[in-house]
Order: C-alpha cells, then sequence, then structure tokens
C-alpha cells in the first residue's frame, strides 16, 4: 500500500517548527547555566557598544580603603591591624562630623586589645556606641554554617547588638558574584529563623531612612522602588565600569586630614553619603563579579586627596585583573539601591518565548535558502540579537542573550542536517533520476512542486536549432568505435555548453546531429535571438578549436537550421516511458533548414519566422525562399551574420550585390539575375548555387505564378 507523502512545503514547515522547539528544549535544559555568562558577556558589549558605564551622579556611595599606602604610611607602617582601632576611629568620627549618611564596615574585627591595653580603644568604642546609637554605623559579621564570625563583644555592645548585618556574598555555580542577598536567615532571640537584611541593603536603607519591605506577593520594595529580583531574594548587581565609577580614599589620607582638623573636606566628600569601609589590596578579599571582562586599571580617576599625595609607584599604569576588592560589590549594590538602577532578569515564560522566537527566525533563514546564504543570513540575526540585547541591558532588563543566541546557532545544524537527510534526499533523488534527461529548470519545477513528471504537452511559440555534423563519414573512417564515441563526446560537451548558456536545452541527440529547444520549459525574452546567438557561438567555437571534430581521416564540420514557429511540447510517451520532448512542423523544418545548408553552401540558415522575432534585419541575409519537403508552403531563408561580417565593409557590399541579384532572380529577370551571381560566385558559395538555377532559366519566360521558390527534394 502506497502512502500519500506530504507536500514539500508542509514538510517545511514542520520541520520549521520541530527544529526551534526541539533546539530551545535543548537550550532552556541548561538556561541556568548559561546565564551567568550570559550576562557577563552583555557587559563585554554594552561596553564595545556604549562605552564604560558611569556610575550614578552625585555618587550615593563612597569607598574608604585599608589600601597598600595605609599599610606603608604612618602611624599604620609597622603597627599590627589589632592596634588600629583608635586611628580608625578618628577617621569614622570625621565622617560622622562630616555627615555621612551611614557607614559600613566591611572588616570583621573577632578580637580586641581592650582586654589587655584598658583604655586604649576608649575613644574608638566612644566613636562606634555614638555611629550605633545615631543608627549611621553597621559592623560586619561572616555568616557560616555554624556559628557566625562575630565582632568583638565590646564592638557590639559599643555599637548595639542591632547594628551588625552580614557581608555574605554568595557564588553563582562557576564561581562568579553576580548577585547580592537582600536578606540572610538568622537565629532569632527565640532560637528560630528569621530575615535579616543583608549589609548592603542595610546601608542602603539607612542612608534612605526607608525599610526593606516585603508584600504578600513576594515583591520586595525599598523607599517605594521595587527591589528586581526580590522574589528570589538576591539582587542583580549592574555596576558602573567607568573607572573611578565608586569615588576611594584611602584611609591613610584621611587619617592624616582628620589629624590636621580639615573638616571642611569630610564635609565636602561625606555629606549624605552612604560609606563603605573595607580592604582593597591586590590579594586580599577579591572576587570575581560578572563585571570581570570590563575592569579598569585601579588608582584611575582618585577623588581629591586632602592631606597625603598619592604614594609613587603605588599603581601598576594600566594594569588589569578580573577580580575586584569585594568591598565595591557591596558599594554597587548599594548605589542601585539608590540611584534604582539594579538590573532585572527576564521572567522564565518571556525568557522562553525569546528563544523559541529567535531559534524560530533562525530555522526561517536555514530552510529559505542555499547554506551558505543562510550561514550568512544567521550571523546577520545573531547581530540583531546582540543589539536587542545589548540595548535592553542598557536600560537594565536582561535578556536570554546566550540562550537564544545558542539556540539560534542549533537550529543551523538541526535543519540542515533534517532538510539533508529528508526533504532533500526527494529532490536528490528527482535530480539525479532526470538530470541526464530533462532540462534542469523544469527539474527546478518539479523539485519546487514536490510532484514527479507526468504525462501531458502544451503548445508553445519556440525557436528550434538543429545542428548535424558534415562530414561525418569521412572523418570517422577507420576509426575505433570507442575513439570515435569520444571525439563527438567531447563536441557534443562544447556544443550543449554553448546552447545552455544561451537559455535554450538540448532535447536530444540524435546520431550525430543534436536537436535544442528555445523558449521552454521557461519563456525567455527573445528566444529566436538567444537561438540564433547559439548557433553563432557554435560556429566560432569551431573555428577558435581546430581539434574539434579532429580525426587522422579528416575534420567534420557542423551545419544548423533554426525554425520559429508553435511546437508541442511536454512529457510525451507512456506512462511507464515517456520523455521531456518537442514535436511539430517547426521541429522538422528546422532539420529540412539544417539539410538545405549543402544547397547553398552555407553553415547556418534560419526561417523568414526566426528573423522576424529575432528583430534586427540586418543581423541576416537574404538567401531564398524554399519549399522543403514534406511541407506545403514555402519559406523564406536567410543566413545570419556574425558582428565581424556585419563591420566589414566590403562584406556589406557583396552583401548589397547579392540582394540585388537576388531581386532579379524573383522578378524572373534571370539574365541580370545570373550576372549579378556570377560576379560574387567566386568568393560566395549561396551566389553560385543561385548562378547555377538562374542559368538554367536564361532564355525562358517566367510563369505567370513566379515567386522565386525553389523546391528542395532531398530531406
Amino acid at each position: 500500500m502506497n502512502r500519500k507523502r506530504l507536500p514539500r512545503r508542509v514538510r517545511l514547515i514542520l520541520l520549521g517548527a520541530v527544529a526551534p522547539a526541539v533546539a530551545s528544549l535543548l537550550v532552556l535544559a541548561v538556561s541556568s547555566a548559561l546565564q551567568g555568562p550570559s550576562i557577563d558577556s552583555l557587559y563585554w558589549l554594552r561596553e564595545q557598544v556604549h562605552g564604560p558605564r558611569p556610575g550614578a551622579e552625585p555618587p550615593p556611595v563612597v569607598v574608604v580603603g585599608i589600601d597598600e599606602e595605609t599599610y606603608r604610611r604612618p602611624p599604620f607602617a609597622g603597627t599590627p591591624q589589632a592596634l588600629w582601632g583608635p586611628r580608625l576611629g578618628t577617621v569614622l568620627g570625621a565622617m560622622l562630623d562630616g555627615g555621612a549618611a551611614v557607614i559600613g564596615l566591611d572588616l570583621v574585627h573577632p578580637t580586641s586589645v581592650e582586654t589587655l591595653i584598658p583604655g586604649f580603644e576608649r575613644d574608638y568604642l566612644l566613636t562606634l556606641r555614638r555611629g550605633g546609637k545615631e543608627g549611621r554605623l553597621v559592623l560586619a559579621k561572616v555568616q557560616h554554617q555554624s556559628e557566625p564570625l562575630m565582632p568583638h563583644r565590646g564592638y557590639m555592645i559599643a555599637a548595639g547588638v542591632n547594628n551588625v548585618r552580614s557581608v555574605n556574598l554568595v557564588e553563582d555555580a562557576d564561581g562568579v558574584l553576580r548577585r547580592v542577598p537582600l536578606t540572610l536567615a538568622v537565629a532569632g532571640p527565640d532560637g528560630q529563623p528569621k530575615a535579616e537584611p543583608g549589609m548592603a541593603v542595610e546601608v542602603a536603607s539607612r542612608a534612605l531612612k526607608a525599610p526593606l519591605e516585603r508584600g504578600a506577593d513576594g515583591t520586595v520594595t525599598l523607599g517605594g522602588y521595587r527591589v528586581p529580583g526580590g522574589e528570589g531574594n538576591r539582587l542583580l548587581v549592574n555596576h558602573a565600569t567607568a573607572a573611578g565609577a565608586i569615588p576611594t580614599y584611602s584611609l591613610a589620607d584621611l587619617h592624616a586630614c582628620a589629624e590636621a582638623g580639615k573638616t571642611d573636606f569630610f564635609a565636602r566628600h561625606f555629606k549624605g553619603k552612604a560609606v563603605m569601609v573595607g580592604t582593597v589590596l591586590d590579594v586580599e578579599d577579591r572576587k570575581l563579579s560578572s563585571n570581570r571582562w570590563v575592569t579598569k586599571p585601579e588608582g584611575v580617576n582618585l577623588p581629591e586627596r586632602c592631606a597625603l599625595p598619592v604614594m609613587n609607584e603605588l599603581y601598576v599604569a594600566g594594569r588589569t585583573r578580573d577580580s575586584v576588592p569585594g568591598v565595591y560589590i557591596h558599594a554597587a549594590a548599594i548605589s542601585n539601591l539608590i540611584a534604582h538602577n539594579a538590573l532585572e532578569e527576564a521572567g522564565r515564560p518571556a525568557s522562553a518565548v525569546l528563544v523559541l522566537l529567535l531559534a524560530g527566525l533562525a530555522a526561517v533563514v536555514t530552510l529559505a535558502t542555499r547554506p551558505a546564504v543562510a550561514a550568512a543570513g544567521l550571523l546577520l540575526l545573531l547581530a540583531g540579537w546582540s543589539g536587542v540585547a545589548v540595548e535592553a541591558f542598557q536600560t537594565g532588563l536582561v535578556l536570554p542573550f546566550l540562550q537564544a543566541a545558542l539556540a539560534a546557532l542549533l537550529v543551523f545544524p538541526l535543519a540542515l542536517g533534517f532538510r539533508f537527510a529528508l526533504l532533500d534526499r526527494d529532490q536528490r533523488h528527482i535530480r539525479n533520476a532526470f538530470k541526464l534527461y530533462l532540462p534542469g529548470s523544469l527539474i527546478d519545477d518539479m523539485i519546487a512542486s514536490g510532484q514527479s513528471p507526468s504525462l501531458g504537452g502544451e503548445e508553445r511559440d519556440l525557436s528550434i536549432l538543429f545542428c548535424d555534423i558534415a562530414g561525418f563519414t569521412k572523418m570517422s573512417e577507420g576509426m575505433e568505435p570507442e575513439a570515435l564515441v569520444a571525439v563527438l563526446n567531447r563536441y557534443f560537451t562544447v556544443m550543449t555548453d554553448i546552447i545552455e548558456a544561451h537559455g535554450g536545452f538540448v532535447d536530444k541527440y540524435i546520431g550525430d546531429a543534436v536537436l535544442a529547444v528555445f523558449g521552454a520549459p521557461y519563456a525567455i525574452d527573445n528566444h529566436a535571438r538567444a537561438a540564433v546567438s547559439a548557433a553563432l557561438a557554435m560556429r566560432q567555437a569551431m573555428a577558435d578549436d581546430p581539434t574539434l571534430l579532429a580525426t587522422a581521416s579528416g575534420r567534420g564540420s557542423n551545419r544548423i537550421g533554426i525554425a520559429t514557429g508553435p511546437a508541442l511540447i511536454g512529457n510525451i510517451g507512456s506512462p511507464r516511458r515517456f520523455n521531456y520532448t518537442v514535436m511539430g512542423d517547426t521541429v522538422n523544418l528546422a532539420s529540412r533548414l539544417e539539410g538545405a545548408n549543402k544547397y547553398y553552401n552555407t553553415v547556418l540558415m534560419v526561417s523568414g519566422e526566426t528573423m522576424r522575432h529575432h528583430g534586427d534585419p540586418e543581423a541576416f541575409r537574404a538567401l531564398d525562399i524554399v519549399q522543403v519537403v514534406g511541407r506545403s508552403e514555402p519559406v523564406e531563408v536567410f543566413e545570419p551574420l556574425s558582428d565581424a561580417r556585419r563591420a566589414d565593409p566590403e562584406d556589406r557590399a557583396q552583401r548589397a550585390a547579392y540582394a540585388a541579384a537576388l531581386g532579379h532572380w524573383r522578378a524572373g529577370r534571370f539574365e541580370e539575375a545570373a550576372a549579378g551571381f556570377r560576379a560574387l560566385m567566386a568568393g560566395d558559395g549561396a551566389a553560385l548555387a543561385m548562378l547555377r538555377k538562374a542559368e538554367k532559366r536564361i532564355g525562358l519566360p517566367a510563369a505567370p505564378d513566379w515567386a522565386g521558390v525553389t523546391a528542395l527534394t532531398d530531406k
């Protein structure tokens, strides 16, 4: 039982749906693993398109760095860090006096020398007490799996136990810090876990004087700002990537500034600001973050100094690293919360739709054209998607960039593979089965329709070219069949290539003859002109290559006849065996005109219809009017002229003389006609043939119905 196969167009549509669906499912299965690198890639692309992203103006947060300079300068140099409390307290007090909105210490000091040296940290503890009481100071703790690492009890009592927050940052699976937890679970007074804001949220909340609020639907707001990612309890940090986007002050310079009593400096630089104090060393507390591919050299665009110049050789010019001090991640999150510009990720449903959409577009591009063109189209599609994703990222929206791009790239081999294995298999079968028998254009029609050829034909106006070898018997004398076939195959190859280059197709080879059709299966602008041009090119090929049809016994030549008119063309035969061929009187006439060349010593001859369809009478010379075997109506015949002959003044004069003599012949003035042809016979075979006919009629009166028609008795 034969199963009816779906039409090719329907199968293409199905493939165009299945391939992107499969690719999208594969990509969405690993989407979470791709999301991090996708975000990092968007940072890099955004930088290439828009340049480094500047920080908010004015900066809502600044960093006080315990940097290399602090370790090198007195009074910190050579002093154990455990003894830095009083000096740190001096700077904290100056910033509080200068109007800092809130200060977060990204430092955990679990020990204190106060127990060993009573009164040594008195001023520092008083500063902690003041900042905690005013709600402008937050100490750090680190939440471990078992017990948290807490500040020394004395510091906590001084600042207040409610002024301690976790500085934990949670890495993604690939070890990169991209998100900051909004809250962390800590043990409450009753021993039960409760949600406590993280350091960044606490500092931002105190700077804004607004609490973090969670709605019944899971959304989180801070000072009226809906925090993106609140449902998942993680803020996706939107880093400013310009050099010095977060102003960073050296603790050493600020200590010298406070000791010098320059209170105005602290008022100018810290009033109303959120301040993060932390380590900014080369090796300590450095993290990989989502801006790792667009980091800038350190020590660039530093803010105004107060008391001390920047130390020489502190920074290596132009040096960048993919890691950043952890304090900057907290500072960037605080800036996002205050400036309302954190990154928001497209939800899962929207991401899935975007992935499927791009995969679908990739399928359309892949299936619509040839693989090479499809590859170029896919690159353009990916470039367009990159532009869309970057512009969305610029506004703070994170689209599934890598996921959608990967889905589109997967569609390309999937669709091509399915197409080659399933759809193009039918094309290859049809093309391989019929390429040696049918014109390529007809095969393309069959492939496009998805149908195999069937019986049927139509009458169309066509030009038929019939080409035969003159002198075939002589050139083939004594030749082995294999050698003769090799000579003929080479000749047929050259002639066929010329015919097809001019828009025709070879219907069949009949012995040593070629039957070609112009104007089918596809119509061309002027099939008569195409056929004549092909014939002239075929003759030129014989002149250019003396080895064509050359054998040890001699060289053959070719003669060509062309006729234009209605003919039946189509699949003709029986249901089990048929040919795409042409039939009719026009075909027979082309064959007769090829044979008529030998009567006129010519090699090219066309009918009057061919000349008229050609449209340029100057491209021909009239030869005669003939009546061929098997046809009752006489036919005016012409010889096509090459460009060289048309441009030759001598040839032009001879053609004019031939036309005058032909006029005498058709008027029945045989003596004048004979005289005219006689003057041309030395260089014109057609004139010699006409002379012989005219001489036979000298002295005979022309019949009343005389029209100068020559009856040809041979085919």
